[in-house]
This record gives structure tokens, sequence and C-alpha cells, in this order.
């Protein structure tokens, strides 16, 4: 599923179960439209995944709507772009291409 089969704002309970997955270079264009639009009260930062893509909870979708912390972000995207361009996949997949955690020193 990608980002436009999804409506939204979604509701936290929804988003919760789905994690966004995307390329760095897409992050990067994501990273510049939050220094230009974005808030400090909400910074996401994605996880590198074992094959190179990044993910982020879906959870960052509830702030896109009227009022949300990310609405401004959100307002300037290219969501035509977005929309095709990140998949939208169920939160347990995404865990599971996490790289494995290094034991402390």
């Amino acid at each position: 599923m990608n980002l436009s089969d999804l409506t939204l704002p979604i509701f936290y309970e929804d988003a919760r179960q789905y994690s966004l997955v995307f390329t760095p270079q897409l992050a990067g264009r994501l990273a510049e439209l939050h220094i230009e639009h974005g808030s400090t009260n909400c910074v996401p930062v994605p996880r590198t995944l074992t094959d190179g893509r990044l993910m982020l909870c879906a959870d960052v979708l509830t702030e896109v709507g009227p009022g949300g912390l990310l609405q401004a972000m959100w307002a300037a995207a290219d969501k035509a772009v977005l929309g095709q361009a990140v998949t939208v996949m169920p939160w347990a997949d995404a865990v599971a291409l996490l790289p494995p955690e290094l034991p402390p020193l």
C-alpha cells in the first residue's frame, strides 16, 4: 500500500499500526521541508532499515491536519510524489527490517 491509499489525517490508534517507508533521497527532501515549514515540537527522525530505506511510525500523519504540528510542512509537500513514493506497511513488518541492536559497551 502507498501513502496515497490512506485517508488523512489518520486517527492515532490506526496510525500506530503502520510504518512509513521511503528512500534516503525522499528523507532528504522531507528534512528540507521540515526545516522550512516544520515544528520544533514535532521532529520526525527516521530509522534506517537493513535494506537502506528509512522508516517512521505513521503516527506522524496525525499531525498533518488542520491545527497539527506538521500541517504547514504537509501543505508545502508535493502530495502526488509522496503518495506514490512512501510505502505504508504494517508496523511489525518494518520493525523486522531494523538492524539488530548492538550490545552495550
